[in-house]
């Protein structure tokens, strides 16, 4: 016979199971109250009563959060059931638990819970509300399911790699092989498919800017969006699925009806602009305006006439590179047309200022704010956008210089005479020969704080940092953006010398779950504190991230959760 590895999942789950006998023994009873705990962060009554129905189990009630320490200090917990939507908790809950080898069922208040439960490998999962005889029927399978024999092991874990394959875990949408599978007799019977690429743009910017998490959360709404569109267009036939798990472009492959004709030109172009428009719609209402203005769709066609000589697989790939590459036309032909809006921008000073409050954590009160910059054109309203297309069109001098000026000379009235203006500043700006005068036209120096936004990495700091003295002896000071994310690392804290240090929003989004995280923002601010520097935490928007970051000693906050830009 073969021997268990020791710290296995299996071996770890034989000694809490033999824990488990050995307490129900009478021996045991004498020696101890042994009684399983079923642990959950749900409130539901139905839970408790479940419990009993095991067995007369007990039970242990924790936050969310605090489930992971549950499962290391109760050694009689034979199951968890959890049922938050914080996917970075559920993630945490299911990392210890399988390390404990205790078993997992999900209380899933959605369709997106239940794919993030499937996702994760849940034992067994249960749509809220339910009753007692459910939820207890959902632990008792669980449990027996937690306790595989090697045979069974391996057959699990093939059947969720098959899966994976088959299923994109965000979306729920199928590969490209089995919407092939399931459209072939069609294809075949009418002879063409209609092969549309839907390429999102600037995914790849959200979860630098906002962290996987969000992004995750995005491609789940963006997919609810386009089943939504299709289900009342020409295209509702259409086969929505990935082009490659985990990714953020999507694919449509359109068979028209036997009888029917294909959807033309005009009508994938009216289904295109009404993608781009719900989906826009759909993401700044879920998750806010700042992610709806990132938002562009370009969609690229192309027609797949079946040939019984050929793969149809081959065919309908060439076809996904072809609707690719014009999708990639559309995209250049609108960033022409971005460029000429920014020039017209420029020309008229089409651009506003958000001025978002930052806040002393301790006492709340609004200690500055940060002058934001957005187009008053939609093309440009997103302040990412409309500085990629100033990159783009070697205009990145002439749009600082138009949002600094924007910025400054609105002070007087949106700022009180204590507070401190934050100002955006490419290291790039710095070169600009209309901005080596050091008043940058700034009536008081003391009451402005230059934000250095590494969009490019500084790569000579001795020269750099000279730049920066006229500036520092004049009255200003400076602060390093996004600290934690791209180039803003260590080596631009300890070569720039910064009086504030801006903490990166990925770094703070669910802070209060991920311990890794407090530890790093932990670090920092002993490091600022030992150099006369204030942390500022960016993106704070939940009541648990801003208490997290309070006890962490963080000096300032910036987020939704206190104060809305005005």
């Amino acid at each position: 016979m073969s021997a268990t590895p020791s710290g296995s999942a299996e071996a770890v789950a034989g000694e809490r199971m033999a824990r488990t006998t050995a307490a129900a023994s009478p021996r045991a009873a004498r020696s101890s109250e042994y009684r399983p705990l079923l642990l959950t962060d749900s409130q539901d009554p139905a839970v408790a009563q479940a419990a009993e129905l095991l067995g007369g189990w007990g039970v242990a009630s924790r936050p969310a959060r605090e489930l992971v320490d549950g499962l290391s200090e109760l050694p009689d917990a034979r199951c968890v059931v959890v049922t938050t939507e914080n996917p970075n908790a559920l993630r945490d809950v299911f990392a210890e638990a399988r390390r404990g080898g205790v078993p997992v069922v999900v209380g899933c208040v959605d369709e997106t819970m239940r794919r993030r439960a499937a996702e994760l490998r849940a034992d067994d999962w249960y749509r809220v509300p339910a009753d007692a005889e459910e939820i207890a029927a959902r632990v008792r399978t669980a449990i027996a399911r937690a306790q595989p024999n090697g045979a069974a092991l391996a057959d699990r874990i093939e059947r969720a790699e098959y899966e994976h394959m088959l299923y994109d875990a965000r979306t729920g949408l199928p590969t490209l092989p089995v919407a092939i599978e399931r459209s072939r007799a069609l294809i075949k019977e009418r002879g063409e498919v209609v092969v549309l690429y839907l390429n999102f743009v600037r995914y790849s910017k959200l979860e630098e800017i906002y962290g996987w998490e969000k992004l995750d959360a995005v491609l789940e709404t963006t997919a609810e969006a386009v089943r939504e569109i299709l289900a009342g267009s020409s295209l509702s036939g259409s086969r929505a699925l990935v082009s490659f798990t985990n990714d953020a472009d999507l694919v449509l492959l359109h068979v028209p009806t036997a009888g029917g004709r294909s959807a033309t030109d005009t009508e994938i172009h009216e289904l295109a602009s009404r993608l781009e428009a719900h989906v826009a719609q759909r993401l700044e209402a879920a998750h806010g305006e700042d992610v709806g203005a990132l938002f562009d769709i370009y969609v690229g066609v192309a027609h797949v006439y079946y040939n019984p000589k050929m793969r149809l697989e081959r065919l309908i790939y060439r076809g996904i590179r072809e609707a690719a590459i014009a999708a990639k036309s559309v995209e250049e032909r609108e960033r022409a047309r971005k460029v000429a809006d920014l020039r017209v921008s420029l020309r008229d000073r089409l651009v506003y200022v958000d001025y978002h409050p930052i806040v002393e954590t301790e006492s709340r009160r609004i200690f500055g704010y940060e002058a934001l910059a957005r187009g008053n054109l939609r093309s440009l309203r997103s302040p990412e956008v409309m500085f990629e297309v100033a990159a783009e069109a070697d205009l990145l001098w002439e749009l600082g210089r138009l949002c600094r000026s924007r910025a400054i000379e609105e002070m007087p009235r949106r700022l009180k005479p204590d507070e401190l203006l934050f100002l955006n500043v490419d290291p790039h700006d710095f070169a600009d020969p209309q901005f080596s005068d050091v008043a940058i036209g700034v009536e008081d120096p003391r009451r402005v704080v230059i934000e250095i936004t590494e969009r490019t990495a500084i790569k000579d700091y001795p020269k750099f940092r000279e730049r920066l003295r006229a500036f520092r002896d004049a009255g200003f000071r400076f602060a390093v953006d996004d600290a934690g994310s791209g180039y803003a690392g260590l080596g631009s804290i300890a070569n720039l010398e910064p009086d504030f240090i801006k903490l990166d929003m990925s770094l703070i989004n669910c802070i209060d779950t991920n311990f890794i995280k407090q530890n790093l923002v932990e670090t920092m601010v002993k490091f600022a504190n030992d150099q006369n520097a204030m942390v500022i935490a960016e993106g704070v928007e939940r009541v648990e991230e801003f208490e997290t970051v309070r006890g962490l000693g963080v000096h300032l906050v910036q987020g939704f959760y206190l104060h809305r830009p005005r």
